[in-house]
């Protein structure tokens, strides 16, 4: 399939969502389950990734433990779970995070008293915490995602 008419249909797509991004992928998608070149054109370059990831999922037992498994509630804490699956607490706090230096003292915020009150009669787990490598990488993550200053 010729990368014309993808950028075409994309083109398409775009204009009827009226610049809209995000519904312009909802109708692009919508667009290729029906068409097969589309989808096609679409999947192309990214086929040997998704082949490497079914075949990293289907060589790996499944899991049965419930820690592995994601809870359809989501995370504690926090209501409703971000895309990355982080509560929105876990969030704002990574976000608060962002561009400090490892050193700096991190505000720490009164707990609204909806949340403190649920949380009394709750029992409380503390997580395990990470070593060196983790917090390096998890720093990486961060840093790989603050906006750089313009000057």
């Amino acid at each position: 399939m010729s990368n014309s008419y993808v950028d075409g249909k994309v083109r398409e797509a775009i204009l009827a969502a009226k610049g809209s991004r995000m519904n312009a992928q909802k109708i692009l998608m919508a667009w290729a389950v029906e068409d097969p070149d589309l989808l096609r054109g679409i999947a192309q370059p990214f086929l040997k990734a998704i082949a490497a990831a079914a075949i990293e999922r289907a060589g790996r037992p499944p899991s049965r433990s419930p820690a592995a498994r994601p809870a359809a509630g989501g995370g504690t804490g926090g209501g409703r779970p971000s895309a990355s699956g982080l509560s929105r607490d876990a969030l704002e706090n990574l976000l608060n995070q962002l561009g400090r230096d490892s050193g700096d003292p991190v505000p720490q915020r009164a707990a609204p008293a909806g949340k403190a009150a649920a949380v009394k009669g709750a029992t409380v787990h503390e997580a395990p915490a990470g070593g060196p490598s983790h917090e390096k990488a998890m720093m990486a993550i961060a840093k790989a995602f603050v906006a750089k200053k313009v000057r």
